[in-house]
């Protein structure tokens, strides 16, 4: 929604000389293959939405704001099949501009079928900046005549998502060296896409888009001059940071200060992780964090783990129950096993509307706080946005100044957290995001491909 409120305040600058036909929202978070029925009733739904705003009076424009990175069991190309869809209903005439997350794969009929495929200029997103901005792509098209002219080309490339932050380097100076380039004249967007590393699709690979003002030629050339600058540097995007388990939470348990913010990077729920991984529980629990003796509100460890099961018992048990519990691994029990252990129901929350959290990523389901020792763990019944947020222990009677680290299920979205100055350590934990890509195995991403083939060359 956070786009379309960009792409709304671009539109809102013409008043009456735009009317607007609203199409169709759909919220969902990263996770599993989507099913074949899913998909179906999705795009079935929408396409009749497109369809009677075509028949209702002749469109000039459409702006859609997609993920870019989904895939059906039966069609790992989610976004291109749509576009091609529409594109078929709206005709050639008209131009079509898309809204995209940056970790999108860009596929050859996305390309075909947009005039402009927009992605996020930082990591974490500024989702609204990103709708206001293909807006005014498209406006620019509609008002004062300008020609969009897209290429791409795609990089036999995926890394892991360690080096995915903006402000670092070096993804930060490929996505400055885009923002120097949209400063030329003639130049509408450059778009770099380092792909959701865990997409094994036909198409897989890192990708640049560049929209210009009617120069095919100008675009293919920025496009390359992209591409090899990442290419050329594309062992420093795999720089391995990430510590052991063992020694990640060792670090944890004798720290002081400043708070300690453990990335759970196998277990990324931003990324389509179930958020039921116990690695770092498991690992806790055999560093005594469980222990009576280490029983203390000051320096006690936060971390989510999501058990609906658990969850359900300790709403029946209530606050002050005491539970001996199997937590976690309920989905994925291929890199994790449940974490045995007996605690205190401290509290319990019966979840947030998802209409009145601030920020998407504070909403939040059923939870209850299990206490054990030093350990404030906050089951959750669904991996919801809160599970990275500190209105999850909030919520839960928990104060983050009280503790001494948090487990968080990203590798990446950590800006929740920043008021309290963190330092953050990326543990190397096994898991559905993982980012070692190599443990893998790897079906339909088209090969030789870096890091898993020595062969692969640009």
């Amino acid at each position: 929604m956070l786009r379309t409120g960009g792409f709304l305040s671009i539109a809102q600058r013409y008043g009456e000389a735009c009317t607007l036909a609203p199409l169709m929202k759909a919220n969902g978070g990263a996770g599993p293959t989507i099913s074949a029925e899913c998909h179906a009733e999705l795009e079935g739904k929408f396409m009749q939405h497109v369809r009677a705003a075509a028949d209702a009076a002749p469109l000039d424009a459409l702006f859609l704001s997609l993920h870019g990175a989904a895939a059906a069991e039966h069609e790992d190309d989610v976004e291109g099949a749509l576009l091609e869809k529409v594109r078929g209903v709206v005709g050639d005439e008209i131009p079509i501009v898309v809204a995209l997350d940056h970790h999108a794969n860009i596929t050859a009929r996305m390309a075909l079928h947009a005039d402009a495929l927009v992605g996020h200029e930082t990591q974490p997103h500024h989702q609204f900046d990103t709708g206001s901005k293909a807006a005014a792509l498209l406006f620019h098209a509609l008002m004062q005549g300008a020609r969009p002219t897209t290429v791409f080309r795609k990089l036999p490339m995926v890394t892991q998502q360690d080096q995915y932050l903006t402000a670092e380097e070096p993804m930060g100076e490929w996505f400055r060296m885009a923002r120097a380039l949209e400063r030329q004249p003639g130049v509408l967007d450059v778009s770099p896409y380092p792909m959701q590393p865990w997409l094994d699709v036909k198409e897989a690979g890192w990708a640049v888009v560049v929209t210009t003002d009617g120069d095919a030629a100008r675009a293919e050339s920025l496009a390359e001059e992209m591409c090899r600058w990442a290419w050329e540097r594309r062992e420093a995007f795999m720089v391995n940071e990430r510590i052991p388990p063992p020694e990640a939470v060792a670090q944890a348990l004798g720290a002081q200060s400043p708070l300690i913010l453990l990335s759970d990077t196998g277990d990324s729920v931003y990324g389509g992780a179930p958020g039921d991984s116990t690695v770092i529980l498991n690992e806790l629990l055999r560093q005594g964090a469980a222990a009576a003796e280490s029983d203390s509100d000051t320096g006690c460890i936060l971390l989510p783990v999501v058990d609906p099961e658990v969850v359900a018992e300790a709403t029946s048990g209530g606050v002050g129950a005491v539970l001996s519990v199997r937590l976690g691994a309920r989905v994925d029990s291929v890199f994790s096993e449940p974490a045995e252990l007996t605690a205190q129901v401290g509290a319990l929350w019966g979840g947030t509307p998802s209409d009145k959290a601030s920020i998407r990523h504070a909403v939040l389901p059923e939870c209850a706080l299990l206490v054990a020792g030093r350990l404030r763990i906050a089951v959750m019944a669904e991996p919801a946005g809160g599970v990275n947020h500190p209105h999850l222990y909030q919520s839960l009677g928990l104060a983050v100044e009280d503790a001494r680290a948090v487990v968080m299920k990203t590798a990446s979205n950590f800006q929740y957290f920043a008021e309290w100055e963190p330092e953050m350590v990326r543990v190397d934990t096994a898991g559905m995001t993982q980012s070692d890509l190599t443990n893998f195995e790897w079906h339909s991403a088209p090969r030789p491909i870096f890091p898993l083939d020595e062969e692969a060359t640009f």
